[in-house]
Protein backbone atom coordinates (compact mmCIF):
# COMPACT_ATOMS: atom_id res chain seq x y z
CA UNK A 1 0.00 0.00 0.00
CA UNK A 2 1.40 3.54 -0.66
CA UNK A 3 0.52 6.42 1.74
CA UNK A 4 -0.96 9.67 -0.31
CA UNK A 5 1.69 11.88 0.31
CA UNK A 6 0.94 15.60 1.52
CA UNK A 7 1.77 18.96 -0.10
CA UNK A 8 5.15 19.66 1.17
CA UNK A 9 6.62 16.31 0.71
CA UNK A 10 5.42 16.72 -2.64
CA UNK A 11 7.38 19.90 -3.22
CA UNK A 12 10.22 18.45 -1.27
CA UNK A 13 10.06 14.91 -3.51
CA UNK A 14 10.17 17.63 -7.00
CA UNK A 15 12.86 19.05 -5.75
CA UNK A 16 14.77 16.03 -4.84
CA UNK A 17 13.94 15.06 -8.68
CA UNK A 18 15.14 18.48 -9.95
CA UNK A 19 18.40 17.99 -8.08
CA UNK A 20 19.24 14.69 -9.14
CA UNK A 21 18.29 15.79 -13.04
CA UNK A 22 20.47 18.83 -12.84
CA UNK A 23 23.36 17.33 -11.01
CA UNK A 24 23.13 13.77 -11.53
CA UNK A 25 23.68 13.15 -8.09
CA UNK A 26 21.06 12.73 -4.59
CA UNK A 27 20.60 16.49 -2.53
CA UNK A 28 20.98 16.54 0.97
CA UNK A 29 18.95 17.57 3.31
CA UNK A 30 20.43 20.61 3.66
CA UNK A 31 20.63 21.62 0.20
CA UNK A 32 16.61 20.98 -0.18
CA UNK A 33 15.94 22.86 2.93
CA UNK A 34 18.12 25.55 1.32
CA UNK A 35 16.52 25.49 -1.93
CA UNK A 36 12.65 25.52 -0.39
CA UNK A 37 13.48 27.92 1.76
CA UNK A 38 12.84 25.53 4.80
CA UNK A 39 13.90 24.69 8.06
CA UNK A 40 16.08 21.52 7.99
CA UNK A 41 14.20 19.97 10.20
CA UNK A 42 11.00 19.92 8.09
CA UNK A 43 12.62 18.42 5.23
CA UNK A 44 14.51 15.39 7.51
CA UNK A 45 10.78 15.16 7.99
CA UNK A 46 9.61 15.17 4.77
CA UNK A 47 12.12 12.79 3.87
CA UNK A 48 11.11 10.26 6.43
CA UNK A 49 7.57 10.52 4.99
CA UNK A 50 9.16 10.09 1.18
CA UNK A 51 10.45 6.92 2.39
CA UNK A 52 7.72 5.37 4.30
CA UNK A 53 5.74 5.80 1.04
CA UNK A 54 8.78 4.08 -0.81
CA UNK A 55 9.26 7.16 -3.39
CA UNK A 56 12.58 7.00 -1.80
CA UNK A 57 14.99 4.98 0.04
CA UNK A 58 17.46 5.78 2.52
CA UNK A 59 21.29 4.29 2.53
CA UNK A 60 21.23 1.69 5.15
CA UNK A 61 21.96 3.15 8.54
CA UNK A 62 21.41 6.52 7.50
CA UNK A 63 18.94 9.27 6.32
CA UNK A 64 20.94 10.11 3.25
CA UNK A 65 18.93 9.53 -0.34
CA UNK A 66 20.34 5.97 -1.82
CA UNK A 67 17.30 4.94 -4.34
CA UNK A 68 15.37 7.78 -6.02
CA UNK A 69 13.96 5.52 -8.67
CA UNK A 70 14.53 5.19 -11.29
CA UNK A 71 18.02 7.26 -9.90
CA UNK A 72 20.67 5.56 -7.70
CA UNK A 73 22.69 7.81 -5.33
CA UNK A 74 25.49 4.92 -5.31
CA UNK A 75 27.67 3.92 -8.17
CA UNK A 76 26.14 0.74 -9.95
CA UNK A 77 26.76 -1.30 -13.11
CA UNK A 78 24.28 1.23 -14.69
CA UNK A 79 25.69 4.04 -15.66
CA UNK A 80 23.52 6.40 -17.79
CA UNK A 81 24.86 9.18 -19.56
CA UNK A 82 23.07 12.45 -21.06
CA UNK A 83 23.57 15.80 -21.67
CA UNK A 84 27.16 15.68 -20.11
CA UNK A 85 25.96 14.25 -16.69
CA UNK A 86 26.35 10.79 -15.64
CA UNK A 87 23.42 9.02 -13.69
CA UNK A 88 23.37 5.77 -12.12
CA UNK A 89 20.48 3.30 -12.06
CA UNK A 90 19.60 0.47 -10.17
CA UNK A 91 19.06 -1.96 -12.60
CA UNK A 92 18.64 -2.08 -16.10
CA UNK A 93 14.55 -1.36 -15.88
CA UNK A 94 15.56 2.18 -13.76
CA UNK A 95 18.48 2.82 -16.71
CA UNK A 96 15.18 2.82 -19.32
CA UNK A 97 13.32 4.40 -16.69
CA UNK A 98 15.81 7.35 -16.81
CA UNK A 99 15.78 7.80 -19.98
CA UNK A 100 12.06 8.42 -20.13
CA UNK A 101 12.31 10.89 -17.07
CA UNK A 102 14.97 13.01 -19.07
CA UNK A 103 12.44 12.82 -22.07
CA UNK A 104 16.48 13.05 -24.51
CA UNK A 105 18.85 10.60 -25.81
CA UNK A 106 20.92 8.38 -23.43
CA UNK A 107 23.95 6.01 -23.37
CA UNK A 108 24.15 3.17 -21.14
CA UNK A 109 26.81 -0.45 -21.80
CA UNK A 110 26.23 -2.14 -19.16
CA UNK A 111 27.00 -5.93 -18.71
CA UNK A 112 24.98 -8.98 -18.81
CA UNK A 113 24.95 -10.16 -14.86
CA UNK A 114 24.55 -13.53 -15.96
CA UNK A 115 27.30 -13.97 -19.28
CA UNK A 116 28.84 -10.51 -19.28
CA UNK A 117 27.96 -10.22 -22.96
CA UNK A 118 27.93 -6.28 -23.33
CA UNK A 119 24.74 -4.81 -23.06
CA UNK A 120 23.60 -1.43 -24.69
CA UNK A 121 20.67 -0.06 -22.96
CA UNK A 122 21.14 3.51 -24.86
CA UNK A 123 17.88 5.47 -25.95
CA UNK A 124 18.38 7.75 -29.29
CA UNK A 125 15.21 9.65 -30.61
CA UNK A 126 12.69 7.59 -28.36
CA UNK A 127 13.87 3.99 -28.77
CA UNK A 128 15.82 1.67 -27.03
CA UNK A 129 18.72 0.55 -29.30
CA UNK A 130 19.05 -3.25 -28.36
CA UNK A 131 17.36 -5.84 -28.77
CA UNK A 132 18.93 -7.54 -25.71
CA UNK A 133 15.45 -9.02 -23.27
CA UNK A 134 15.37 -8.06 -19.30
CA UNK A 135 14.64 -10.48 -17.08
CA UNK A 136 13.94 -9.95 -13.57
CA UNK A 137 14.53 -12.68 -11.35
CA UNK A 138 11.95 -11.35 -8.49
CA UNK A 139 8.55 -11.00 -9.72
CA UNK A 140 7.51 -7.46 -9.31
CA UNK A 141 5.40 -7.59 -6.37
CA UNK A 142 7.83 -8.95 -4.20
CA UNK A 143 10.26 -6.44 -5.22
CA UNK A 144 9.80 -3.91 -2.15
CA UNK A 145 10.83 -7.38 0.03
CA UNK A 146 14.68 -6.14 -0.81
CA UNK A 147 14.66 -3.43 -2.97
CA UNK A 148 18.22 -2.95 -3.21
CA UNK A 149 18.65 -6.54 -4.73
CA UNK A 150 16.00 -6.70 -7.24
Amino acid sequence: MFAIISRMPALTRVAIYRHLIATGRAPSVGEIAEQLGRDVTEVERDYTELAESRVITFAPSTRSIWMAHPFSARPTPYRVESGGISYWANCAWDALGIAAMLGRDTRCVCRCPDCADSIDLSVSGGAVRSDAVIHFVVPAWRFWENVAYT
